[in-house]
Order: C-alpha cells, then sequence, then structure tokens
C-alpha cells in the first residue's frame, strides 16, 4: 500500500489517495479509483429562438442635444442591505469633475427600462461540483424576473469551457440546459471571464449585465493561460455593462477537505465551502455588486460523485456527497435584488466646461449627505441627432 499526498499550490486543497495492489485485478482498481474527472456532459442539441424587441435610440433633451460636451450616466443607488432606492430627486445627487463641484443639467427617473442582454457565467470546476444545484435554482429564480425581450446567454467555464447557450429570448431553455453542465478539474477563472466579456460585447442590446457565479475557494485561479486579473478589470471597465459576482458555498465550511473512501464509505469534508471577502474584493475591482448564496448539505437529495477526492482502497467509485440547498426564500431575495439592480433607476445629465466629451475629466456622482449608500454609474452612449 502506499499514500500519495498532493498539495495544489493555487487550490491548496489536500487530496489523499490510496490504491492498494494486490495481484492484478487489486492493481487496475486502484488505477481506475485515481482516474482523472471524466469528459464533460455532451449537451443536446439547441432549439432556441431569438425574438429581439426594438430598442429606440437615447437621444439628449432638445435643449441640450448640440452641445459636444453634454454627457449622461445610467446611476443606481444602493443601500447598505444592496437593495436599490428609489423616489429619489435631483437634490439627492451631486457631481464633481476631477474632484470640483458641477452642475446636474438633466434628471430623469426611470419608470422602467430598455432591454438588456445578460450573460450569465458558471464556474464548472471540481469545487463546484456539491454547489450547481444552488446555482441551478438561483438562476431560474432570476431568469423568472426578466423581461420577455431580454436576451441572455450561458457559458460554463473550466479547463474545458462550454457555451451552453447562445444569446436566446427562450429563458426556460437556458435553465433546461444549465442541467446539464457537470463539475470537474481546475479553475481557468480568468480565461473563462474574459470570454464571457468578450461574448456579451457582441450583445444585440447596449444595457448588458454579467453574473458570475463561482466560489474562489482560495487563489480563485489555478490555471488561466490567457488573462490576468488585470485583465478582465481592463475588460470589465471598457464593456460598460453591469457586473454581478456571486459565491456560491458556506462561508464557515472548510477549504482544505480531506475525504477517505473505502468501499461504500466515505470520511472527511466535502467541497463546501466559498471565500465570500476574497469574491467581494474581486466584484469590487470590477466595478460592481457581490452577493451570497450560503446553503446547507440536502441529505434527502442525490448525492454526487467527487472523483478528484477519490481515495479507494477496494472501489474504483468516488466519494458521494450531498449537494447544498439554499433556503427558498433567500434564493428569491437575491433574485428580486439582482433583478431590481438590472432596471435603469435613474439617468442624471451634466455638462462638462471647456472640455469635448472625448477628454472628458474624472466625472463622480455622490448622494448628497448620505455616505452610507453606495451609487454605481454607467455612461450612456448617446445618439445624437444628426444636423
Amino acid at each position: 500500500m502506499f499514500v500519495d499526498m498532493q498539495l495544489s499550490e493555487h487550490k491548496r486543497r489536500v487530496t489523499i489517495r490510496v490504491c492498494a495492489s494486490a495481484g492484478a485485478a487489486l492493481f487496475a482498481i486502484a488505477l481506475a479509483g485515481c482516474a482523472p474527472a471524466m469528459a464533460p456532459v455532451q449537451l443536446p442539441s439547441s432549439r432556441a429562438q431569438l425574438k429581439l424587441c426594438n430598442v429606440a435610440p437615447a437621444f439628449p433633451p432638445n435643449n441640450l442635444a448640440s452641445n459636444p460636451n453634454y454627457r449622461e450616466f445610467s446611476v443606481d443607488a444602493i443601500d447598505p442591505t444592496g437593495a436599490p432606492i428609489g423616489n429619489l430627486t435631483q437634490s439627492d445627487f451631486v457631481a464633481t469633475e476631477d474632484g470640483r463641484s458641477i452642475p446636474i443639467t438633466y434628471f430623469h427617473m426611470e419608470q422602467g427600462r430598455p432591454p438588456v442582454s445578460v450573460g450569465i457565467l458558471v464556474d464548472k470546476s471540481a469545487s463546484m461540483v456539491t454547489k450547481l444545484p444552488m446555482v441551478s435554482a438561483s438562476v431560474d429564480a432570476l431568469l423568472s424576473k426578466l423581461d420577455r425581450c431580454d436576451e441572455v446567454f450561458l457559458f460554463a467555464f473550466g479547463i474545458d469551457p462550454i457555451l451552453v447557450e447562445d444569446f436566446t429570448t427562450d429563458h426556460l431553455l437556458v435553465s433546461e440546459r444549465l442541467k446539464f453542465v457537470g463539475a470537474g478539474g481546475q479553475t481557468p477563472f480568468y480565461d473563462g471571464v474574459q470570454q464571457g466579456i468578450m461574448r456579451l460585447d457582441t450583445s444585440h442590446y447596449p444595457d448588458r449585465v454579467l453574473i458570475i457565479y463561482t466560489d474562489d475557494l482560495t487563489s480563485l485561479d489555478n490555471a488561466s493561460k490567457r488573462a490576468s486579473r488585470a485583465d478582465i478589470v481592463s475588460a470589465a471597465v471598457n464593456s460598460r455593462g453591469r457586473f454581478f459576482v456571486i459565491g456560491v458555498g458556506k462561508p464557515d465550511a472548510t477549504n482544505f477537505p480531506v475525504a477517505l473512501s473505502v468501499g461504500p464509505w466515505t470520511l472527511g469534508a466535502a467541497p463546501n465551502g466559498v471565500n465570500a471577502d476574497g469574491l467581494k474584493g474581486l466584484a469590487t475591482d470590477l466595478g460592481g455588486q457581490f452577493f451570497l448564496i450560503a446553503g446547507e448539505p440536502d441529505d434527502t437529495a442525490q448525492k454526487v460523485a467527487v472523483r478528484q477526492r477519490n481515495s479507494s482502497v477496494y472501489s474504483a467509485s468516488p466519494p458521494r456527497y450531498s449537494p447544498l440547498a439554499a433556503d427558498p426564500g433567500r434564493v428569491e431575495q437575491l433574485a428580486s435584488s439582482v433583478a431590481a439592480q438590472i432596471d435603469r433607476h435613474y439617468t442624471i445629465g451634466i455638462t462638462q466646461s471647456g472640455k469635448p466629451a472625448a477628454s472628458a475629466g474624472q466625472i463622480i456622482i455622490n448622494m448628497a449627505n448620505r455616505p452610507s449608500v453606495r451609487t454605481v454609474v454607467r455612461p450612456i452612449a448617446l445618439k445624437r441627432p444628426t444636423p
């Protein structure tokens, strides 16, 4: 008997694999027990529909249309609980350019919103194996709150990334196809997010949202070959999209699970952890919002296999753990909060003094006398009428 203990440099997970060799049969079983993860599940062919709605171009108010220094911004005001604040007025906001106060020349509280393009990115690395049911429940709840005109694509990133469903307005199909996604392998996180941003930039609507589901057990990324953290932050800033990072898992769970399987019995911890603090920092770097889905093992559900933690002596079967399940009320609350922030709440226009918009200074729009309220500010690409 031999014991091979490996400590992954990036995820720092300890895996103990025990294999036995007692004749040719047992040796073959041992090799099978230490085999790599199975290939991704093959997705069925898509039957998606894309029924887009016409979007009227956004024009500035008539008295400002001819001024090249006029700029507009979509602004959300978020309270400390993460909920958007409604019924604000122009006097509730202040605008500055390079630290100097500038007047707000246009203000409008939106009663609705134009259609949006939504990209959903799902981490399918091995540590997500017990968490994918929670992701599926969250996506179902969120899609039910989108407008029928909103287009959605679903991308699962990992060693073998999959465009699970390209842009479609068939939201039910997106939910169905997510259930075919399995977990395994390492986490090329930065590569996956970069690919997601690039796909979002090909959307049919100018308003864009990217929602990222991941767990970030320790170092977030352990396999990217093309992109770095700086690359995705730069891409996020240039994309003009809105970003939501959703952490999935138990914040109090161990990040260093050790599992030992002997025949049908498994001892040890499942990969249920999530690095909420690290993901919150990432969301801040992307200029986005962080949410957490925390769940508990559902012992009534069918268990899921974790091949990467197989340490079988007498069986090639990997350990099996109960999938995580979140409280339905909390899943619904998260979906409602994300959906509410997708809505455009306020349009604020400012006129820069003496500078063309192309050489704009640093524009900041905050709440007046309410430091606990966070503002999310996104520039609006204006279609100015031709003379």
